[in-house]
């Protein structure tokens, strides 16, 4: 298969005779293309499906168009599931949705619609053709072609069971099968005829010979309508009364040769061989021919009409031999176009006269169509001629006179009598001639009949017409003001002009004109922009159409304006015509608008609507007396506003593709992801390495499928309902795992919604490290291992306090040995002073000595008992540490233990309840990841309480907070936080890494958690070096503390002061450790509701000292 796009399409479009110009029309067929290319130009055969699909079948395959593009179904001698041959002959769908497709000399064909695939029916292979089908209740009936011979089966809808009739002595296939009754079939064979077949009595009667007999259809009265080799045949099986259409009948057929027939109500449509497409009024025996012309690009495609089609929507499709296919589109036509052949397609002016004339204005000369037929009138050398050729203004006066404005030429009056044009041109010789020779609007006082004349330079007031005299009203305040284009008089006789700048009100009877905004309302404002039109509804409202909007007038005052911001396709409005129903219409510079001034909605068309051109002329517009409304641009278009009526076909919308990676997915791709196509999909399962995929869609609408519009949601993704225009797919990237529900809708060309949305269920799968055997084993081996961590810790513990103790033990034993040894000297020599009291002289000297060192001793042992004392006050202080990181450790490992083992126990419990134990395995995980993170702060403790030595380098300040800021980037750009850094003072600083990396980021993410709820983030970082330390200084302005109540308790472990925000404790605590274990020292500032201010002291390194 492969899909294809471009495709002619053929539209409705009415053009009117004169004769009866707003009675009956004359239609044409219009041309243009829309997006399909068929795999063949030579169609066959059409069909619309239940679905909405329109299958064309081709002499070389078949195809499915969804208002967009075709998807082509050919033969495939390596694929037993594709179609046996290409060259298709016939498509039904009966009233199962069963889709058949027969082909030439390769049998018969259903559609498997979930494998978007073909089931090949054995008994109808390759000697077998099918060229007809028909249902009933209960069986379906097909007729062709078998081992050379015509023939009928019938084929059971229940059972499958086929009964196989040979009756019919022809070589020739069956091309009908037609109910008579309950037990009869009217059977047409080609080159055979037509023929009665009882089944109850087993009879068959022929009704006469049609030699090429191609087609046999019925209408509403019972008629049989027969296509023929010779002509069109009417048959009345009540009266048994034929006629014939031919070549020589009245009406008479463009030629002999009819291929098909497609009954269309009251009209029969008639596909001829080489003559064109004909329709034929049965009630009036009208008929109408359209044909191609090499010519008229909106023309028939080709004269060979091979295949006729009505669908649901009341088009008619046309297969051409070998010119593609068309469609007349009822729906898509709201506007027709007035037939009439013009030299310059610019129409300027249009005017329909009290004597039923046209009369039209372009910018090549005048034309006049009456029931006489047409005049066109142009500058020639003949003085009475139009003095130049481009048309501006055309009204018929009270007398019934026509007056004609030109660019150039001045004013003229059409002589009926003569067939020619009196002139009244400027001349500075003669006072009181014509002001100015362009003339843009002309019309007639109510109150003194006068003509009035609007010119690029003022008003003209014809007051002698045989002299030909005017009276010339100037606007002296404003010189803009006298190029005026537009005249209008209200239903109080009140002269509107519109200007190039301005709206301007002139009082024929005081001869006065006044500049309207000023005159008694000073509060109005101006109209701005060139005036191109005006009109008076039916309320007494003026409305004013300008190159920048819409304008409303109500009693003296301007009111609103209406602009493409409340729903106008354009905002130049060139002219203004009322319906019957109050509506306004609007002609701009991009299509027409009807306007609902009660509700302020407007509703706007374009060519898709039917309009030759989405550009119309300032002031060109006509209502006439039935009420149609007519507007000149390029063309003339003509419409009943009563029959402009939406299209209100809601279109049925299906999922096109899915595409994974980027690639196109089909039945059994990727792992087998669909198991049918995409359309026929309820649900699909996406793994992890899969979550890279788009959708695409349609809505079944064939007019103007440029206007359909569509919207989306995925449900567990999006909450509300995304419009996206013309959009037609959607693309989703790494989605979480789950399960979402994709819903789409789309509109016809008219705004018509769907009715139902295409659904489809969307399954995400997590990756293997996030499925829940995955989590269930990560927490049991984090378990063990904080267990075994905790156990190792605390008896590395006991061992390090054992080992102390022994060592103060064997101290203070050494200390209680000297004092026994300093005893022990004293009491000899207190022995000894009586013995050597005589020889006190000598042994002062020896004496003072021995004080001497007396005095040393005592001082040594104050010392050491000194020392001793603080060491066991370290002792007794790290004991208590020690005993409050135990309690604290054993306080948050016990509960995240415990909840373990509780839901451990009711997993056991559930473990038939797979729902009930998912829930419980994601609350063991949330439990693991907190005793996760209770074991990481723990390490994270004992590690600084090891006061292991750590390399010190040389870090690059800016180089650092790059790194903090890409940690913190997604709190950084969820709260709005801002920092600054002034390094200017000290780039460089010598410290241990690891160390400044977690002082950084506990400071910057403080600063951001503890953020005050009325400001955004704005956090300051600044360093400069103060003697011989290197100062850094972290400063924020959010909650602030109040420090007379957390200054002692604010670097203790598990401390925190803000209770509403969530938080551990744990920061400040080990930014305190850090800095003391390299050397700095910290200080702290912070008011409450103003912020906090860190002041971090580093030891400053020198280069040589780290040499």
């Amino acid at each position: 298969m492969m899909k294809t796009s471009s495709l002619y399409g053929l539209s409705f479009l009415v053009f009117l005779t004169w004769e009866a110009f707003a009675q009956a029309p004359l239609e044409k067929v219009k041309f243009s293309k829309t997006s399909m290319t068929l795999s063949n130009p030579h169609v066959s055969c059409i069909l619309q499906d239940s679905r909405g699909f329109l299958w064309v079948g081709t002499e070389d395959g078949l195809n499915r168009f969804d208002g967009y593009e075709a998807t082509v179904y050919r033969s495939d001698a390596n694929d037993s599931t594709s179609l046996l041959k290409n060259v298709i002959l016939q498509i039904f769908e009966d009233s199962r949705g069963v889709l058949w497709v027969s082909t030439s000399s390769g049998g018969l064909h259903i559609y498997n619609r979930k494998q978007d695939n073909f089931k090949r029916l054995s008994q109808y292979s390759f000697d077998c053709e099918v060229s007809e089908f028909h249902e009933d209740d209960t069986c379906v009936w097909i007729g062709g072609i078998r081992h050379g011979k015509a023939f009928v089966n019938q084929i059971n809808k229940k059972t499958n069971q086929h009964r196989y009739y040979e009756l019919f002595n022809s070589r020739n296939p069956v091309h009908a099968l037609i109910p008579a009754s309950d037990h009869e079939f009217w059977v047409g064979v080609r080159e055979t005829g037509l023929f009665r077949w009882d089944l109850k009595e087993k009879t068959i009667h022929r009704q006469g010979s049609s030699r090429g007999l191609h087609r046999v259809v019925k209408d509403r009265e019972g008629n049989l309508w027969i296509a023929t080799g010779e002509g069109l045949q009417k048959y009345n099986p009540a009266t048994d009364d034929n006629t014939l259409y031919n070549t020589h009948s009245n009406p008479a057929l463009p030629v002999d040769n009819v291929l098909n027939l497609c009954a269309d109500g009251n009209y029969l449509w008639v596909g001829t061989e080489n003559g064109g497409l004909c329709r034929l009024n049965t009630l009036t025996n009208e008929l109408l021919t359209f044909q191609a012309n090499k010519n008229d690009p909106e023309s028939l495609p080709g004269n060979s009409i091979h295949s006729l089609y009505k669908d649901r929507q009341e088009r008619i499709w046309a297969g051409t031999f070998s010119n593609g296919i068309a469609v007349i589109d009822r729906l898509q036509e709201k506007f027709l176009e007035l037939n009439i052949p013009l030299e310059n397609e610019n129409v300027t002016a249009i005017v329909l006269d009290s004597k039923n004339r046209l009369w039209v204005g372009t910018e090549d000369g005048l034309i006049v169509k009456s029931s006489q037929g047409i005049k066109h009138y142009k500058h020639t050398a003949a003085k009475e001629s139009l003095q130049t050729n481009p048309i501006l203004a055309i009204y018929e006066d009270r007398q019934q006179r026509i007056w004609v404005g030109t660019w150039g030429g001045g004013l003229h009056r059409f002589d009926e009598a003569h067939d020619n044009f009196i002139h009244y041109l400027p001349d500075e010789k003669r006072k009181g001639s014509l002001s100015n020779p362009n003339v843009f609007s002309i019309s007639q006082s109510g109150k003194t009949q006068q003509l009035l004349v609007a010119t690029y330079d003022g008003l003209n007031v014809l007051s002698d017409e045989r002299a030909g005299t005017f009276d010339h009203v100037r606007e002296n305040h404003f010189e803009f003001n006298n190029y005026m284009r537009t005249i209008y008089v209200d239903k109080k006789g009140k002269i509107w002009i519109g200007t190039i700048e301005e709206v301007l009100c002139y009082d024929p009877l005081q001869k006065e004109l006044t500049r309207f905004e000023t005159a008694t309302h000073p509060d109005s404002i101006q109209v701005g922009g060139m005036c191109n039109s005006l009109l008076e509804d039916r309320h007494g409202q003026l409305w004013i159409g300008t190159r920048n909007g819409l304008h409303l007038l109500v009693d003296g005052a301007f009111k609103k304006r209406y602009t493409t911001h409340d729903g106008l396709p354009n905002d130049v409005i060139q002219g203004i015509l009322e319906d019957d129903a109050g509506n306004l219409w609007l002609s701009t510079a991009h299509g027409i608008s009807r306007f609902n001034p009660t509700t302020g909605a407007f509703r706007n068309y374009d060519v898709a609507d039917g309009l030759s051109d989405d550009t119309f002329n300032p002031n060109v517009c006509f209502r006439n007396q039935s009420g149609q409304l007519l507007f000149g641009g390029k063309g003339i278009s003509i419409f009943n506003p009563d029959s402009v009526r939406d299209n209100p076909f809601a279109p049925s919308i299906y999922i096109s593709e899915l595409r994974i990676l980027n690639q196109p997915a089909k039945p059994g791709d990727f792992g087998g992801i669909l198991q049918r196509q995409i359309s026929e999909t309820s649900m699909i399962t996406l793994p992890s390495e899969y979550t890279f995929f788009s959708l695409k869609y349609a809505a079944l609408n064939f007019t103007a499928t440029s206007k359909n519009q569509y919207a989306y949601k995925l449900e567990g993704f999006h909450t509300d309902w995304n419009y996206v225009g013309d959009q037609r797919s959607v693309m989703f990237t790494n989605l979480d795992p789950g399960t979402y529900t994709f819903k789409v809708k789309g509109t016809n060309n008219d705004g018509v919604w769907s009715k139902q949305a295409a659904t489809l269920i969307i399954r995400v799968l997590p990756p293997w490290w996030r499925t829940w055997w995955a989590k269930l084993a990560g927490v049991l081996l984090l378990t063990g291992v904080a267990v075994s961590v905790y156990r190792l810790r605390v008896s590395s513990m006991k061992k390090q306090n054992k080992m102390l103790e022994l060592q103060v033990h064997k101290r203070t034993e050494e200390l209680a040995h000297q004092n026994e040894e300093l005893i022990q000297s004293q009491e000899e020599i207190s022995a000894q002073r009586d013995i050597v009291s005589a020889q006190n002289f000598e042994l002062q000297k020896a004496r003072q000595i021995i004080e001497e060192q007396n005095n040393e001793i005592i001082k040594r042992n104050e010392t050491l008992e000194a020392e001793v004392e603080e060491r066991t006050h370290d002792l007794v202080e790290y004991n208590q540490q020690l005993e409050q990181f135990a309690f604290i450790s054993a306080h948050n490992l016990r509960a995240p233990v415990a909840r373990i083992l509780g839901l451990g126990h009711i997993l056991d419990i559930s473990k038939n309840d797979l729902q009930e134990s998912r829930a419980i395995i994601d609350k063991m995980m949330v439990t693991t990841q907190e005793l996760d993170h209770v074991v990481r702060d723990l390490n994270t403790v004992l590690e600084l309480r090891r006061d292991s030595t750590s390399e010190i380098v040389q870090i690059n300040l800016e180089e650092e907070l790059r790194l903090v800021k890409i940690n913190l980037q997604k709190e950084i750009e969820d709260r709005k936080a801002t920092l600054y850094e002034d390094f200017s003072k000290g780039g460089t600083l010598w410290t241990v890494k690891p160390y400044l990396d977690s002082i950084l980021l506990n400071l910057v993410s403080n600063a951001i958690k503890y953020r005050h709820p009325n400001r955004r983030p704005v956090i300051r970082i600044c360093s400069e070096l103060v003697n011989e330390h290197f100062h850094l200084t972290v400063q924020d302005n959010g909650l602030g503390m109040d420090m007379a109540l957390c200054k002692d308790k604010l670097f203790n472990l598990y401390s925190r002061f803000h209770l509403h925000i969530e938080g551990k404790g744990m920061g400040l605590y080990l930014v305190k450790t850090q800095m003391t274990a390299i050397g700095g020292k910290i200080e702290v500032e912070s008011r409450v509701n103003e912020g906090t201010t860190f002041h971090l002291f580093f030891k400053k390194y020198h280069q040589t000292q780290m040499n």
